[in-house]
């Protein structure tokens, strides 16, 4: 195995000071692909991190009128700090960098100095070749990553097209890696046609196309930016956390023989159609790997959900996770609760309406969303919902987290979407576990 402290690819040996133009969508792309959170940056004194993830959402959200983040390598050095993987590699600084010919000048690394923002080179990266000429290596992606000491994650993410565009310095990597001629995986991008894009776009610049999930781009957002930063507490101290090693998690061990089974069972679908079936394996957009049963269970290797046709003939299901939970105790005069969740975040709310002795009523979460109590058991505030229950010294909340499934017209995509946004996923035709 390759250690990233033996190949350090966050080492400059051209440009080690000055400013760069760094492409805020490439940012928010990392922090979700690598499930960063802002508390790592602050808990590890990692500065340059937290100011290169707060520029990029400032951009994104349309909260400033730059379009890239002045940063120093150090600063972007430190953000891919947290890109280390199962193979202990971390994700290479330059890739977060604008390519060169995106770039239009106008922008300064300072309002006094006036000085152009550094750039890099970026080839063009076609997925399918790169996958052939690993596959002639009979290299897996775990392999292909050791060998270069690159996150697993990133090579995926090349693989399946999702990172369309990869700096010189890593395209060298893996040119070397694979013994193959860099015209063979990586082409040249056309500086004409790029910065033609750049001109007639009205949103932030960028090399690729896809779009940033739950990113909103619109200049006038504030009402939607503000609904946004009142909900965001609560899924960063009562939910978020949790969920990114929920469900949704980096899938730590699926049965090989019930991804077996499953490739037997393509294997017998003699033409290929996976119309209304959802039983399979599926990559999903965050990283996880999901087996999903015939008999009604799904597998993440960490978490079993369940799972129930809707209308098969529209491919709509149902999945259902394990539940969050919030164990709260009231204070003795009725007016507060506290306590923590299944993630052990904490868990405070002040009461706006109801009588001391029980639940019942309004409470302001810390948050700033007020949830309803109600006495049929349930409560409620803006797109969460969930039950509630009194043990002997305590209150039990439970909310549940539910995916309303889409599975398209051939059964080799889905859609997923929950209270805290959606997702989607390809089909593995072939079941073969990552």
């Amino acid at each position: 195995m390759t250690n990233s402290l033996e190949t350090n690819h966050t080492t400059n040996k051209q440009n080690s000071t000055g400013y760069y133009a760094v492409n805020a969508k490439r940012v928010i792309q990392v922090f979700e692909l690598f499930q960063m959170r802002p508390s790592h940056f602050t808990a590890s004194g990692k500065a340059g991190a937290q100011s290169v993830y707060y520029d990029a959402r400032k951009i994104i959200q349309a909260q400033t009128n730059n379009k890239w983040g002045h940063h120093t390598p150090r600063a972007i050095k430190d953000f891919c700090y947290f890109t280390q993987s199962e193979n202990e590699s971390i994700l290479p600084w330059q890739e977060l960098v604008e390519y060169q010919g995106l770039y239009d000048g106008k922008e300064g690394a300072g309002r006094r100095t006036g000085n152009l923002l550094l750039t890099e080179n970026r080839l063009n990266l076609k997925h399918e070749s790169m996958i052939l000429a690993r596959q002639q290596c009979e290299f897996s992606q775990q392999l292909l990553a050791e060998k270069t000491a690159l996150p697993l994650q990133f090579i995926e993410a090349m693989e399946t097209g999702n990172w369309p565009t990869v700096a010189v310095t890593t395209a060298s990597i893996i040119t070397d890696v694979l013994d193959i001629d860099e015209n063979t995986v990586f082409t040249k991008i056309s500086d004409t046609v790029e910065r033609n894009t750049s001109d007639t776009s009205s949103d932030t610049s960028s090399d690729d196309t896809e779009i940033v999930p739950h990113a909103p781009t619109t200049t006038n957002s504030r009402t939607m930016n503000k609904a946004w930063l009142l909900a965001l507490p609560v899924f960063g101290f009562v939910f978020w956390a949790g969920y990114q090693s929920y469900p949704f998690s980096k899938s730590s061990e699926i049965n090989p023989e019930q991804v077996s089974q499953h490739q037997n069972d393509a294997s017998d679908n003699s033409n290929g159609s996976f119309v209304n079936t959802l039983s399979g394996c599926w990559n999903w957009s965050n990283g996880t790997y999901i087996v999903i049963h015939a008999d009604g269970t799904a597998n993440n290797g960490l978490f079993i959900a369940t799972w129930k046709v809707v209308d098969k003939k529209k491919g709509h299901y149902t999945m259902i996770w394990p539940s969050f939970i919030d164990t709260l105790t009231l204070s003795e005069d009725g007016t507060m609760l506290s306590g923590h969740n299944t993630f052990n975040f904490p868990v405070t709310a002040t009461r706006k309406t109801g009588v001391a002795t029980d639940l019942n009523g309004t409470w302001l979460w810390s948050s700033g969303i007020t949830m309803e109590v109600r006495l049929d058991s349930t409560i409620r505030g803006g797109s969460l919902s969930g039950t509630w229950y009194k043990t002997e010294n305590s209150w039990v909340i439970e909310w549940p987290l539910v995916d309303s499934v889409m599975l398209s017209a051939n059964g080799l995509n889905l859609s997923t979407k929950n209270q805290f946004g959606s997702v989607t996923a390809k089909r593995d035709v072939n079941c073969r576990k990552k």
